[in-house]
């Protein structure tokens, strides 16, 4: 594997992470619909952008079309959408830990869609995993506040549907001959179709709100986390397998959760420490042995 693919797999893991921890604030500032939809909207335009820059807009048929826009459905929309649903709920190292168990996820559905072997990583990560989550939202003696599991709960839902969504429809759609470039922008519209589906029915719960600083948290996500993110993952996946660039992809936990402490200022337990550790153990178990 080159230095470049590493360093491109890196600097993917960075800016994922740094989209991840921009949701934390950008949601005091807008509601975490408008926040999916209108991020989505970003990335889409800048991938069209993209793809005219780079000229690699052909049709490859409508089988990858489909896949991609099944992807774009799992990961951007209703993955998305839980993630902010997480984090709105729960502070963001834990969130971000939780839902960092992409690798973890991917294998699993490996196996059940695409007919893989199970293995012994499996198994252990999943255990990691479990034994990471409950120490990450257990509460100190004596504390007051009382433990709510939603939060913790839809992180682990967004993991596992972005975790799907990479391994079987995206890797379809790639193997079948869609341009980077195509992928993201059927991404974006899959994501703003998809919100904008189940946004009459959501409304009521989520009203909409949006000051002037939200449009500028949106873009910051959009383009410094979700469309840098993938466009370097891309990039490296055409230099490296993507089983030699899965641990470095787990790395996103580490920035994910390095990013909460040093910028947010949040000031996780020790049992928190521990519990990332955990999920970071489970997520190099699979990448390395899976």
């Amino acid at each position: 594997m080159t230095p470049v693919a590493v360093a491109l797999a890196l600097g993917a893991a960075a800016a994922w992470a740094v989209g991840m921890t921009l949701a934390k604030p950008a949601l005091r500032h807008t509601d975490p619909l408008s926040y999916v939809q209108l991020r989505w909207v970003a990335v889409g335009v800048l991938a069209v952008v993209f793809g005219l820059a780079t000229r690699a807009f052909r049709f490859p048929g409508w089988s990858p079309i489909g896949y991609a826009l099944l992807a774009g459905f799992l990961d951007a929309a209703a993955g998305g959408l839980f993630y902010v649903l997480a984090i709105a709920r729960s502070s963001a190292h834990e969130t971000t830990t939780l839902s960092s168990t992409v690798p973890i996820w991917g294998v699993a559905a490996s196996v059940l869609f695409l007919g893989e072997p199970a293995r012994w990583s499996a198994f252990l990560a999943a255990g990691l995993v479990v034994a990471g989550a409950l120490l990450l939202v257990r509460e100190p003696k004596g504390s007051r506040r009382r433990a709510d599991a939603t939060g913790p709960a839809f992180a682990l839902i967004a993991g596992l549907l972005w975790g799907v969504a990479e391994t079987v429809p995206s890797k379809i759609a790639l193997e079948q001959g869609i341009s980077p470039a195509l992928l993201l922008v059927l991404f974006s519209t899959a994501a703003v179709a998809g919100t904008s589906l189940v946004g009459p029915f959501l409304r009521s719960r989520i009203p909409r709100r949006m000051d002037r600083a939200g449009p500028v948290y949106i873009l910051a996500s959009a383009a410094g986390g979700a469309f840098a993110g993938w466009v370097l993952w891309l990039l490296a996946l055409e230099r490296a397998p993507a089983s030699l660039l899965s641990p470095v992809r787990g790395s996103t936990l580490l920035f994910a959760f390095a990013c909460s402490v040093l910028f947010l200022k949040e000031r996780p337990r020790r049992t928190a420490f521990a519990g990332a550790g955990l999920v970071f153990a489970g997520i190099l178990a699979v990448s390395l042995f899976g």
